[in-house]
């Protein structure tokens, strides 16, 4: 189990401050008993799985461009369920309810599997897609009108996410 964490003792540190930042948020709580428990938790569970997620040889890569590029992801993430929000609202409420459901095949392009998961689970918390099927190269998104399945493909989440992937050596 600790052969593992040897391995990379920075993606274990840094995994385990991201469990850290997790459970703050959702505790809502800053005080010191919440932090140190935290703390005591995050680490438990990394060494508990540490033969899982650090299988892989060269340790984890994270580069400051990496870490401003997630987070303008992430806060255009937000921004985009908020869009798609109003824009479902509108669809239901719509007296003709302009809804043409179906499904779309796109050939995904991305090469790491982080990256495929984060972007797969990107479309799946937009309201209006969801992400059906990926396997290999090829993606399943079913949509609530056809605008929508054709927006997929040229997604400004899909361009950022190929340059989080080109911006590292490892996922």
């Amino acid at each position: 189990m600790f052969r593992h964490i040897k391995k990379d003792p920075v993606g274990f540190v840094f995994l385990s401050f991201l469990l850290l930042v997790f459970w703050l948020l959702i505790s809502a709580s800053f005080d010191w008993q919440h932090i140190l428990m935290g703390t005591v938790i995050s680490f438990l569970l990394m060494t508990f799985w540490a033969d899982v997620i650090f299988i892989r040889e060269g340790g984890t890569r994270f580069t400051p461009g990496q870490a401003l590029r997630l987070l303008v992801y992430l806060v255009s993430l937000g921004i985009e369920v908020v869009k798609a929000n109003v824009y479902v609202a509108y669809l239901v409420l719509h007296p003709r309810m302009p809804i043409s459901p179906g499904f779309v095949t796109y050939r995904l392009g991305l090469e790491k599997d982080l990256s495929k998961a984060l972007f797969l689970n990107s479309i799946t918390l937009t309201p209006g897609t969801i992400t059906v099927e990926c396997e290999e190269d090829r993606l399943v998104v079913h949509c609530f009108t056809r605008e929508n399945a054709e927006a997929v493909q040229h997604w400004p989440l899909y361009h950022q996410m190929k340059k989080l992937e080109g911006s590292g050596k490892s996922d």
